[in-house]
């Protein structure tokens, strides 16, 4: 099984086995790239990862997710993680309409980082 990306890069990476989860080689953003998110101002992010942050790190050796560090506390970033986007991006690609509505609500949780969500895209 291949993985699928369209225009958008809605990607789908095969996963066949959780062995060495969470600490396996993944794609995603580099520290380097906190000034280009700042200055997009990018709100949101969903991967399809488990970390939505490039591993190994190579900004600064032994230091675990620093982008992260930087992202959630002090620029408030909202970020969903370990995404099942194959469906989505074989129906965008089937009827060509990349666009849609895309909705996640966390349970409400006072304190919480981190929830379960019921993530939707509606066309």
């Amino acid at each position: 099984m291949g993985h699928h990306c369209d225009r958008f890069h809605l990607c789908a990476q095969p996963r066949h086995s959780w062995e060495g989860y969470p600490w396996d080689d993944a794609a995603g953003f580099a520290f380097e790239t906190l000034e280009w998110i700042h200055r997009t101002e990018l709100a949101a992010l969903a991967s399809d990862t488990w970390g939505c942050e490039v591993r190994p790190n190579e900004t600064e050796p032994g230091i675990n997710q620093p982008w992260h560090w930087i992202t959630i506390p002090i620029m408030g970033m909202t970020m969903g993680e370990i995404f099942y986007v194959k469906d989505l991006a074989e129906d965008c690609a089937a009827d060509k309409v990349y666009e849609f509505l895309f909705v996640a609500p966390a349970l409400p949780i006072t304190g919480a980082v981190g929830s379960p969500t019921n993530p939707l895209a509606i066309k």
